[in-house]
């Protein structure tokens, strides 16, 4: 199946904005963000989206799944690690919070064709995943031209080419999908 579009349902604002950098580096549109799941009149004009909600949302996918199965959409889970089994469940697949930036594309992938993946044109310079990682770290384009011994323009060019690239255009969307990637330590 293929989708472009997408909505992602979940009470945390912050795994919502992770799951949209994710799926906009990926070409994935975003139609809503809501943080509960929406009456019937609501969804029941979704067709052929990709539905990424809230585990804790299964009895009310459940009870209208015969709607949006029709409709042509696809259903992602999003669960704690260790809370939520996907066997017999209306989830066609389950995101864990604790899965890595590959199996999450992976898991992505397997109902969605993916626009662009690491091997696109759309792929980071090392300079520009060298600067990433120091904007996820908190330093200010002026550290960072000093550090790198650099000017503050180069810096701004560098960062406006990694926004581009990854379609991502705040700190915080840019210091998590770097420590999605492993490119900064990622602990709280």
């Amino acid at each position: 199946m293929q989708v472009a579009n997408s909505v992602i349902i979940h009470k945390s604002p912050i795994i919502q904005q992770g799951v949209k950098n994710i799926l906009l580096s990926r070409n994935i549109g975003i139609n809503d963000m809501m943080f509960t799941f929406p009456v019937t009149g609501a969804f029941s004009n979704w067709k052929g989206l990709l539905i990424l909600a809230d585990t804790q949302y299964e009895e009310l996918i459940n009870k209208y799944s015969k709607i949006l199965i029709k409709n042509g959409n696809t259903i992602l889970g999003i669960a704690l690690p260790g809370t939520f089994n996907k066997l017999g469940s209306c989830f066609d697949e389950v995101i864990y919070l604790d899965d890595d930036i590959d199996t999450i594309i992976h898991k992505i992938s397997s109902y969605v064709k993916l626009v662009s993946d690491k091997k696109s044109n759309n792929q980071l310079s090392g300079r520009e995943i060298e600067l990433l990682t120091m904007v996820a770290q908190g330093f200010s384009n002026k550290q960072i031209a000093d550090m790198l011994f650099i000017s503050i323009h180069t810096v701004i060019t560098h960062r406006k080419n990694i926004t581009s690239k990854l379609g991502i255009k705040s700190i915080s969307g840019l210091t998590l999908y770097a420590a999605l990637n492993n490119l900064v330590d990622s602990r709280f």
